[in-house]
């Protein structure tokens, strides 16, 4: 894999080298310490980009919002001194795959870029409520053509169909269940509803429900 360390901390940097090589000891790590720095290294063959929110004398939200702009396949990940929760909601809303507090332990941080990697979002529980109405823009992946869906956010609609709630949803598809509700969100969204009810009516109207 080939990773790309937007951050200007050195010793922080040294850090998430040593979480990367934990998750794939032959991966290629790229640093860079200022956005003009990495822009020359952006691209489609990057794997994961982990962004600093504090770059120096930048705002990462627009560093962030550029990266989504010309790089739309290009999946990102917060991480930041920040543990607030309008932070978390703005980089989620601008299309970041998850928000990693630098503050987690290494082994949480290695726990939220494996769920990333496995094409999940990642948002630590205690930044996540109930009643949250933001879920992240993720790269593009396969995506049902007469929904909108993920392929992922397919299978969590599929569960929803069948009346499984978050936690059985969870425990059916490996996930845990701060991320099935970021996915439900997610669906409520595409399909420009507000409830789970309305999302499974919208299924069976577009004669997709469950076999």
């Amino acid at each position: 894999m080939k990773f790309l360390l937007l951050e200007d901390h050195p010793l922080f940097r040294q850090a998430l080298k040593g979480i990367v090589a934990r998750l794939d000891p032959a991966a290629t790590v790229l640093e860079c310490a200022s956005f003009d720095e990495a822009r020359p290294l952006l691209g489609d063959d990057l794997d994961l980009v982990l962004l600093d929110l504090r770059l120096s004398g930048l705002d990462g939200m627009k560093v962030l919002a550029t990266l989504r702009a010309q790089f739309p396949a290009l999946p990102v990940v917060v991480v930041s001194a920040s543990e607030d929760r309008h932070d978390a909601q703005e980089a989620l809303r601008l299309g970041a795959l998850g928000f990693i507090p630098k503050a987690s332990s290494a082994e949480v941080m290695e726990h939220a870029l494996r769920v990333v990697l496995a094409g999940d979002a990642y948002l630590p529980s205690h930044l996540l409520q109930d009643g949250d109405s933001f879920a992240p823009a993720p790269a593009p992946p396969p995506r049902d053509a007469g929904l909108g869906l993920t392929e992922r956010q397919q299978q969590v609609m599929q569960l929803m169909a069948q009346g499984q709630s978050n936690k059985q949803i969870a425990r059916a598809l490996n996930l845990t269940e701060n991320t099935v509700k970021v996915h439900v969100t997610a669906i409520l969204r595409e399909l420009q509803v507000s409830s789970r009810a309305q999302a499974i009516v919208a299924l069976f109207q577009r004669g997709t429900g469950p076999s």
